[in-house]
């Protein structure tokens, strides 16, 4: 309680103290000033720029709009200060938006592009200010879009692009969804189209599988469905491999034939994941000619794969050589 009560003391000798009275006197005319600022300031004809959001209104089903409009304008306001302000705070709850009607600027063409005019804007812009305030500015200062009557193709689609894995990896599966696309344009443009491209894309370095959406390109007064595609690559790897292999020998006479020591060899390679299995080695020639061995100065026999079979790559022969001689057997007629 005595604790309480000093406190209190203190309190009250700080706030009515000689520095506490000159400081709450201070704080006051300060207020009071700065509620005559706020007044005049309030009063005052000011210019702000307000953000405002474009919306069209009444398009029939069949029309398509091509280039649209911007979704926001920036426009410029002139007004008192308080009227600004009340609309600032009402903006919080109703955003500024303005609707674009359709109608009234449908020629009844087939296409068209439509330019909007200042004083259009500045109508209908208007409408979602009070009546004191003034439009001093638009931008951009120029408004249009195209549209057509549902005139469109479905056209195939070109990749623009390239894919590429790493070394390591190869692409084992590769498709585009959808692989064609409807396209909206003036019927001038769509009889002159035999396909549509994507915009220029690299996808270097893949280890993996990926999907990848790519987005077709943009051209004037052409609008796309879907506006994007699905690269889908399945990627495999390479892996090693080891197999036994027989040289043997073509274009011999029926008298003679080739033997070589090993008979045969390893034949070791990179195959796709895929193939793995399925590579054997009769699917390998490792052969030579009796004419090659006619000519050949050496006296060993170099070795050679005439075929390798498809996924294969990278193909290393242990050993590179090996003796050999050719035989002479019975040949009976």
């Amino acid at each position: 309680m005595a604790n309480a009560k000093r406190i209190y003391k203190q309190l009250k000798d700080s706030l009515l103290g000689t520095k506490s009275h000159e400081l709450l006197v201070f704080c006051f005319f300060l207020a009071v000033s700065f509620g005559f600022w706020l007044l005049q300031a309030l009063n005052d004809t000011l210019d702000r720029e307000v953000q405002v959001g474009l919306e069209m209104a009444n398009i029939p089903p069949d029309v398509v709009i091509i280039d649209s409009l911007p979704s926001t304008i920036s426009v410029t306001i002139q007004d008192k200060g308080l009227a600004l302000a009340r609309h600032s705070i009402s903006s919080i709850f109703r955003p500024n938006r303005a609707k674009i009607d359709f109608s009234k600027y449908d020629t009844g063409k087939s296409e068209a592009e439509v330019y909007i005019s200042a004083s259009d804007m500045q109508r209908t812009v208007g409408r979602i200010f009070i009546a004191s305030t003034k439009i001093l500015s638009f931008r951009p200062d120029t408004l249009h879009f195209s549209y057509n009557h549902g005139l469109s193709r479905t056209l195939p689609v070109k990749l623009a692009g390239t894919v590429k894995t790493t070394p390591q990896n190869y692409i084992q599966n590769f498709r585009v969804e959808p692989d064609s696309v409807r396209v909206f344009a003036p019927q001038a443009i769509l009889d002159t189209m035999q396909a549509v491209y994507t915009e220029a894309f690299v996808l270097d370095g893949l280890h993996d599988h990926g999907n990848f959406q790519i987005s077709m390109r943009q051209q004037k007064f052409m609008k796309y469905e879907p506006e994007q595609v699905s690269i889908k690559v399945d990627v495999g790897y390479y892996t090693e491999k080891t197999l036994r292999v027989p040289v043997i020998g073509l274009n011999f006479p029926a008298e003679k034939k080739l033997r070589t020591f090993p008979a045969e060899v390893s034949v070791t390679f990179k195959v796709e994941s895929g193939r793995y299995h399925q590579v054997t080695a009769e699917d390998f020639v490792l052969a030579t000619t009796y004419e090659e061995l006619l000519t050949n100065p050496e006296s060993k026999l170099s070795l050679h794969i005439k075929t390798v079979p498809q996924g294969v790559s990278d193909v290393r022969i242990s050993p590179k050589e090996v003796d050999y001689l050719i035989e002479q057997v019975a040949y009976v007629q």
